[in-house]
């Protein structure tokens, strides 16, 4: 038990003197791809490497790890860790069997087709807006109501910006991307619904009926977005597609 104590305060020790602020994760080419992590810190003063929670090799400096360190895993494949230096910047990279492991933070899986059927969802719940901004300047000009022309430019610029940013974000955005249009689309469920009752409760003329349907309309899309979005996130998971060796 003292022995035990004894190696668990070492080893926290060469933790706290090493400053393991600096953590990459790996994931290494073999038979369902385990996942790596090299520690170490900014200035790449050695560091541990381990594999599936497992430390499996320990570089006690920047020289060796300039030089390359190597172990061999359980099963035979032997695994290297280099530090190189590429135009005045540090750069860590792992073999297995001489085969670069990607890192987990360049992974990008395909867009599946849930990732195009949320990009289309949000697409036409902005469409739906953007007819609504079309009658709100089609009432301000009956109307002469500076209001309803402010609201007209209000909605129209919106939904143009959305078009242009939200189909894109989540085919080609990955997971953050899909994120992203989900927590907008429930702000705008939130101002389409609001902008709906306002209409539909108290109309000031014909065209209020059909501008409350519109950003109803347009309400229950981005709402379907901000659903539909759990399973594209799901589907757009870069581990899952490496794994089915669709990466």
């Amino acid at each position: 038990m003292i022995v035990k104590d004894a190696a668990t305060m070492s080893q926290a020790q060469s933790d706290q003197s090493l400053g393991r602020e600096l953590s990459t994760a790996f994931r290494l080419p073999l038979a369902d791809w385990p996942r790596a992590i090299f520690e170490t810190n900014y200035r790449f003063d050695g560091g541990r490497l381990s594999v599936e929670d497992r430390a499996v090799l320990d570089v006690p400096s920047r020289e060796r790890l300039l030089a390359g360190s190597t172990t061999t895993l359980a099963g035979g494949a032997q695994i290297e860790v280099r530090l190189l230096e590429q135009d005045g910047s540090d750069h860590l990279v792992i073999f297995v069997d001489g085969k670069e492991a990607p890192r987990e933070s360049a992974l990008s899986a395909k867009p599946t087709r849930s990732a195009w059927t949320h990009a289309v969802i949000a697409l036409l719940g902005s469409a739906a807006g953007f007819i609504a901004g079309y009658l709100y300047l089609v009432k301000a000009q009956a109307l002469e109501s500076p209001w309803a022309l402010k609201m007209a430019y209000h909605t129209a610029g919106w939904h143009l910006l959305l078009t242009l940013t939200l189909f894109p974000a989540s085919v080609w955005g990955q997971r953050p991307g899909i994120r992203s249009v989900q927590v907008v689309s429930f702000i705008f469920v939130c101002i389409h619904v609001g902008i709906a009752i306002a209409n539909g409760a108290a109309p000031d003329s014909l065209h209020d009926g059909p501008i409350a349907v519109l950003n109803a309309l347009s309400g229950l899309l981005f709402l379907a977005s901000v659903i539909y979005g759990q399973r594209a996130y799901r589907d757009m998971d870069p581990i899952a597609a490496l794994k089915a060796g669709k990466i």
